[in-house]
């Protein structure tokens, strides 16, 4: 029993100074940090935290750490997987768990080695937020800290998402077909559903009680509780416009009541059961295994789909290529476009999917989808480079090294286009402002695409950014021009064109400026 614990712990340390030895930890908690000033305005700019039937919360113990713990709780939730989801993965590529599996560890072991370094990392981010977030209560509160009741919120709200976040990471990672960018989207909207049904049941004052124990988020009982203290429907939490002629009110936090214990609790330990389900997928690293997890076996499930398409993608991508001979560089942005042919299959399969269902289906209906599949498939132009080892070679050509910001955006742009030929002939005969909306749309994926693929050298960046600015965006149904950015429900704008217009000329000029750091790093 003390040899297995000391395994575990063994895996738990190692997993937490990997990761906190990085860089990008400290950038990231920093972001985190600042950002709470940013969700917390100060309430002489006329915006507070709390707003509750047009009065400002006063900004003590109660309202901060209910703010700054449900921004927490969105971080864990909806970033914080994306964060962990490489644990096991990162043992495979660099072959420590080869040594690790020739060991006495068992398989239970290591997941929940990995788990609990999951929970660690996580949890001391938390931890670290609520500690800052104190700090600026210091600064810009109007009553005196009170450190317990700032833990109470973060404790009642925080915890269960994550646990959950944790071992659904490490159950994810264990199953093969879920270790990748699929799992990536699967979890997205695992965990929007769980969102959508725990607070839609809370908010209409639902009578099915049992989502409540589905409420890893904390959502529900946020809302719940807060209806309760405040006898009202008027609430909003994070910066609201409120009426200055009203006098502030006092908010003192929540407090779990007794109907609610049992519910939180299940919340928190119900995760645990994914656990034993992930030994039952795990490979202990089989080198036979870990090649279909890292998708270069002839096993590999989506392996074998694509090849089924194989010969019709080499038809493809040998008719695309004729334009790229004669060596110039538009012919290597041409080259490495279609190189997505030809290393994916299934990209053909997605455009002539596209094509087809664009010729009858609505516009309004097919573009969210059609933006949804570009993104997944757009995000790993950029960093695929960097993932294969193949930069060294790249640099080593002369046009490519200095240029390789504006060679990828080429490709990205190029590919992009080309899978949203049948929406773009569509859009024309819905006028100009309709056909430069789409156009615009297109531009601004492309951009901040390589742009975060060119900084952070991985495709998870781009995919949760923009998956949850899609999500709001389809979910807003086109009652804010603003966020109407492809022009999905023909709300867009001349405004609105030239705002995200702005926001890809933005993104990729910091691309190519951090790219240029590096590369004089270098």
């Amino acid at each position: 029993m003390i040899a297995s614990l000391l395994r575990v712990r063994a895996i738990v340390g190692a997993d937490f100074r990997i990761r906190f030895r990085r860089v990008s930890t400290v950038i990231v908690f920093l972001l985190l940090s600042a950002f709470a000033y940013v969700w917390i305005p100060a309430p002489s700019t006329g915006r507070a935290l709390i707003q509750i039937n047009g009065q400002r919360a006063i900004y003590n113990s109660g309202a901060i750490g209910l703010g700054t713990g449900s921004l927490g709780m969105i971080f864990v939730g909806l970033f914080g997987y994306y964060v962990i989801s490489n644990a096991i993965r990162r043992d495979v590529i660099t072959r420590c768990g080869v040594v690790a599996a020739s060991t006495p560890m068992r398989s239970g072991e290591y997941l929940l080695g990995k788990f609990l370094g999951n929970l660690a990392f996580l949890a001391t981010f938390v931890c670290g937020f609520m500690l800052s977030s104190m700090v600026m209560l210091a600064v810009r509160g109007e009553a005196r800290i009170e450190p317990l009741v700032f833990i109470e919120q973060y404790l009642l709200l925080t915890p269960s998402a994550i646990v959950f976040v944790s071992a659904l990471a490490v159950l994810f990672e264990s199953i093969p077909w879920l270790a990748g960018k699929l799992g990536d989207v699967v979890y997205f909207f695992v965990w929007m559903t769980v969102v959508g049904l725990v607070v839609g049941n809370e908010a209409s004052h639902g009578s099915i009680h049992w989502t409540r124990c589905l409420d890893f988020t904390g959502f529900g009982f946020m809302i719940d509780q807060m209806q309760r203290t405040l006898q009202t429907h008027s609430i909003s939490i994070g910066a609201s416009d409120f009426d200055p002629t009203k006098a502030p009110i006092l908010f003192p936090g929540l407090s779990l009541t007794r109907e609610w214990v049992l519910p939180r609790l299940i919340s928190l330990l119900s995760p645990l059961t994914l656990l034993p389900i992930a030994a039952l997928f795990f490979h202990r690293f089989d080198p036979v295994r870990t090649r279909r997890v890292s998708g270069k076996g002839s096993r590999n499930w989506i392996g074998r789909i694509q090849n089924l398409f194989k010969p019709l993608s080499r038809r493809a991508v040998a008719f695309i290529m004729i334009p790229s001979r004669g060596g110039s560089f538009v012919g290597a942005i041409w080259t490495d476009a279609a190189l997505t042919f030809t290393l994916f299959p299934l990209v053909f399969v997605a455009f002539v999917a596209i094509t087809v269902v664009s010729l009858f289906a609505p516009l309004a209906a097919i573009l969210p989808i059609v933006f949804a599949v570009l993104a997944l498939i757009v995000s790993d132009v950029a960093t695929r480079d960097a993932r294969a080892g193949t930069t060294g070679s790249v640099r080593s050509i002369s046009r490519l090294r200095e240029n390789y910001v504006w060679w990828k955006l080429g490709s990205t742009c190029l590919l992009s286009f080309l899978l949203c030929a049948a929406p773009l002939i569509r859009t024309v005969v819905h006028g100009s402002l309709a056909l430069a909306a789409l156009i615009c749309g297109i531009l601004f994926v492309a951009s901040t695409a390589t742009a975060l693929g060119v900084t952070t050298s991985n495709p998870k960046t781009f995919i949760v950014g923009f998956l949850t600015f899609w999500y709001v965006v389809v979910n807003d149904h086109g009652m804010n021009p603003m966020l109407d950015f492809a022009g999905f429900d023909g709300g867009a704008s001349g405004t609105t064109i030239a705002v995200y217009g702005s926001i890809g000329v933005l993104a990729i000029g910091a691309g190519q400026l951090f790219y240029r750091v590096r590369l004089a790093r270098t």
